[in-house]
């Protein structure tokens, strides 16, 4: 089952729960990490499109950017991510599609582009209401 909570490293206690449904895979790996320091939590996974952008003091989620190949319309699967550290709200995605023979990608997402275009990729975001980057 799908879970992305925040622990206390006091104690392991819960300390937030994103709250990100399952997507009822047992074959399904999640990653999520930080970006911007410790203001937001950046969540993708293996059977998904998406990258989603959560308030790591809320909870709440913000955004989602959502993976595709522009020329075939290919959904993209994130295996990994991580938050680029010298630059606030730039993330990069290692993606791959569902087709063995295709190769893996890194994509690299500036999250104050409302979309993006690049090297045969596409990606676009989906605010959720009243939401901004802010927490």
């Amino acid at each position: 089952m799908l879970q992305v909570k925040q622990l206390l490293a006091v104690d392991g206690r819960v300390h937030m729960d994103f709250e990100i449904a399952s997507s009822g895979s047992s074959h399904n790996y999640t990653r999520s990490y930080y970006m911007n320091g410790r203001d937001y939590v950046i969540s993708g996974s293996s059977d998904e499109q998406v990258v989603r952008i959560c308030c790591a003091r809320t909870g709440r989620r913000l955004r989602d950017v959502i993976l595709e190949s522009r020329s075939s319309g290919t959904s993209m699967f994130v295996q990994s991510l991580r938050g680029d550290p010298f630059r606030d709200f730039h993330l990069s995605v290692l993606t791959a599609y569902m087709r063995p023979s295709s190769k893996s990608q890194i994509i690299k997402v500036n999250l104050m582009n409302s979309i993006e275009h690049d090297d045969g990729y596409a990606y676009r975001h989906h605010s959720h209401p009243s939401s901004g980057m802010g927490a």
